[in-house]
């Protein structure tokens, strides 16, 4: 088999049985097709590759390339998925990835926006056209629930459940959760639906946010590029940090609850995180506050 079918049937894999998102296909396809690339000019076969193949592969890569160490662990991580699907599925005889070490990654302390720089980016957008209705539910929305951008563009009006206030998120891997929201988000909702309502191109589409650059698509939902472009463009008017975009909302969203004392377990459950350690990010944001604190109050903290 050759290498760029097992490639193939790979990605078929992850897409349809390991329900991967279409941004981590895409991922797995470019990393993946560098290594190929590289197994193919040494001819080299995925099937009779070996341990110091990854590793010569890996040595070039981090010689000739200006690349991050979180790039590095990205490229590593798509070719050891693709190893174990093969060892899994019989194709190798043994997973010949599996030895080799992923390099630490340092975390870095999440960008957010102080109380006062949500409040005048949530009263920004103060029209009443559909567009600045629009605006202001995706901002609200992005604060109240710290949903991620991909999770935002997909939301559905019959994803809503108006009475009790939650929204039903398709999450990373199509995992689902519910988010909570305000009774003030819900007079947000309510003024852009009474609104959309009226718009004849819109009324039959069940996506919260549908495109209007897509009128020839049935049922086409806002990109997450369009969504990007308008929230960057009202932090611009509220903050000088170039550094801040609309994760940054979720940070904000995720450091506001832990430091009015949220538990951290129902955080994570908020965020849809698989892993406790992304949301004890959030806790170090705290610790550095402290620091800053104690250094300008305490007598001994210069």
């Amino acid at each position: 088999m050759s290498n760029r079918k097992i490639l193939d049937e790979f990605l078929d894999y992850k897409e349809h049985i390991g329900k991967s998102s279409k941004h981590t296909i895409s991922a797995y396809k470019n990393d993946l097709n560098q290594y190929i690339d590289f197994l193919s000019g040494k001819n080299i076969s995925l099937i009779d590759s070996k341990t110091i193949d990854i590793q010569n592969y890996l040595n070039k890569i981090g010689k000739n390339q200006n690349i991050s160490t979180s790039s590095m662990a990205r490229k590593l991580a798509s070719i050891k998925s693709m190893y174990k699907y093969l060892a899994n599925n019989k194709i190798i005889s043994n997973n010949i990835s599996r030895l080799i070490k992923t390099p630490k990654i340092p975390k870095r302390l999440p960008n957010f926006l102080s109380l006062k720089e949500i409040k005048k980016l949530l009263d920004y957008p103060y029209g009443d056209s559909i567009k600045d209705l629009r605006d202001r539910l995706i901002l609200e929305l992005f604060y109240a629930t710290g949903i991620r951008i991909s999770e935002l563009v997909q939301v559905k009006i019959s994803d809503i459940n108006f009475d009790d206030k939650l929204i039903k998120i398709k999450g990373k891997g199509n995992k689902e959760r519910f988010v909570i929201f305000s009774d003030g988000m819900l007079a947000v909702l309510n003024d852009y639906l009474n609104k959309r309502g009226v718009d004849s191109i819109c009324s039959n589409i069940d996506f919260l946010f549908p495109s209007y650059l897509k009128k020839n698509r049935i049922n086409a939902h806002i990109s997450t590029r369009t969504v990007f472009s308008i929230v960057k463009k009202y932090i611009k008017n509220i903050s000088k940090n170039e550094k801040l975009s609309p994760h940054s909302i979720r940070h904000s969203f995720a450091t506001h609850l832990l430091d009015s004392g949220a538990n951290v377990m129902s955080v994570r459950e908020l965020l849809g995180h698989a892993s406790l350690s992304s949301t004890q990010v959030y806790t170090h944001v705290n610790i550095v506050k402290i620091k800053e604190e104690y250094r300008k109050s305490h007598p001994h903290g210069k």
